[in-house]
């Protein structure tokens, strides 16, 4: 091999190393990718003045389905998302997307946790944390006064 073809492969093989090595992190033996996810509140403070939580998830590697759709039973690439509040009864969805209202005042955790049909769980889970403010209580004024009527006498 020349010299020239010996650098061309050399400097192939690098490139190809390079842009599939960030791709091979996430791969499980099998050649699937390997499920991964991230959880946001989304307006944090303003939906807490409300007493609400909105959280979004952002998942790689799996396909969020209805669990109903396999009969519970595991399929390779699916899932879905369990929320949980404060300890609360676990909400089992393929929405990326939920939202907890008429929270109480304090502090609350979300957990967020990728599950396959069957379940159970795919490794990935968040907790958040909110802190929904006190009611503000406020002073009942009179209405604005209304001028007294005078009578005429």
């Amino acid at each position: 091999m020349t010299t020239w073809r010996c650098s061309f492969a050399i400097v192939t093989v690098l490139l190809t190393v390079m842009i599939a090595a960030p791709h091979m992190a996430a791969q499980v033996p099998g050649g699937a990718t390997k499920p991964s996810m991230t959880a946001k509140l989304i307006d944090a403070e303003k939906k807490a003045a409300a007493r609400a939580a909105t959280v979004e998830v952002t998942t790689v590697g799996v396909e969020l389905v209805d669990p109903a759709l396999s009969m519970e039973k595991p399929v390779s690439g699916q899932g879905h998302l369990h929320y949980q509040l404060d300890k609360g009864p676990i909400i089992a969805t393929p929405s990326a997307k939920l939202s907890f209202h008429e929270l109480t005042p304090g502090p609350h955790t979300i957990i967020v946790m990728l599950a396959g049909n069957d379940h159970k769980p795919l490794g990935p889970q968040e907790a958040l944390n909110v802190t929904i403010p006190k009611a503000m209580t406020t002073v009942a004024t009179p209405a604005a006064a209304a001028p007294e009527k005078k009578s005429g006498y």
